[in-house]
C-alpha cells in the first residue's frame, strides 16, 4: 500500500478524542434523561474492595468501554468505514484487501482494542513505529486506517 494513504497517528488520535467527547456528551445527556438508568451503568461511586460493591464498579467502568466497542463495531462496518471522527478527520478502516471490513472483523478489530489499551495503551503507540501506522489491534484483525480520497 502506498504509504501517502496511510492515515498517520495525529489523525487517528484526533479522531479518537473526538469521538471521546462526543460519547461523553452522550452519556451525560444519558445521565439528564434517564438518572437512575445511567446512575447505574455508568456513574454509580463504590469501593471496588468491599464485595456488595464490585458489581456496580465493573459495570460502571466496562458500560463505557462496551459503549465505545459497540459505536465503534458498528460505523467502521458500515458504509462510513469510520466512526463520526475518522469521518471528520477524512479517514476511514479498511481491510488489507483494500475493501470494507465486515462485521466479523470489526468486532474482533474492536474487541482487540481493549487489549492494545490494557497493556499501558503500548498497542495504539506501537502505531508510532509500524510503517503502515498499525496498533496491534489493526495487525491482529488485518486492517488498515487510511486517508479518504477526494
Amino acid at each position: 500500500m502506498d504509504r501517502t494513504l496511510i492515515a498517520n497517528f495525529g489523525q487517528r488520535l484526533m479522531a479518537a478524542l473526538f469521538d471521546l467527547l462526543l460519547l461523553t456528551v452522550f452519556i451525560f445527556l444519558l445521565r439528564f434523561l434517564f438518572p437512575h438508568f445511567s446512575n447505574f451503568w455508568f456513574f454509580k461511586k463504590a469501593d471496588p474492595f468491599q464485595i456488595k460493591n464490585t458489581t456496580h464498579w465493573i459495570l460502571s467502568r466496562s458500560s463505557l468501554i462496551g459503549l465505545w466497542i459497540i459505536y465503534s463495531i458498528f460505523l467502521e462496518s458500515s458504509s462510513m468505514q469510520g466512526t463520526i471522527g475518522k469521518q471528520l478527520m477524512r479517514i476511514k478502516v479498511i481491510n488489507n484487501d483494500g475493501q470494507r471490513m465486515s462485521i466479523l472483523q470489526s468486532v474482533g478489530r474492536n474487541l482487540f482494542k481493549t487489549i492494545s489499551y490494557a497493556i499501558l495503551a503500548l498497542g495504539f503507540f506501537y502505531a508510532l513505529v509500524d510503517k503502515h501506522c498499525r496498533g496491534w489491534h489493526d495487525i491482529i484483525a488485518r486492517t488498515l486506517v487510511v486517508k479518504q480520497r477526494l
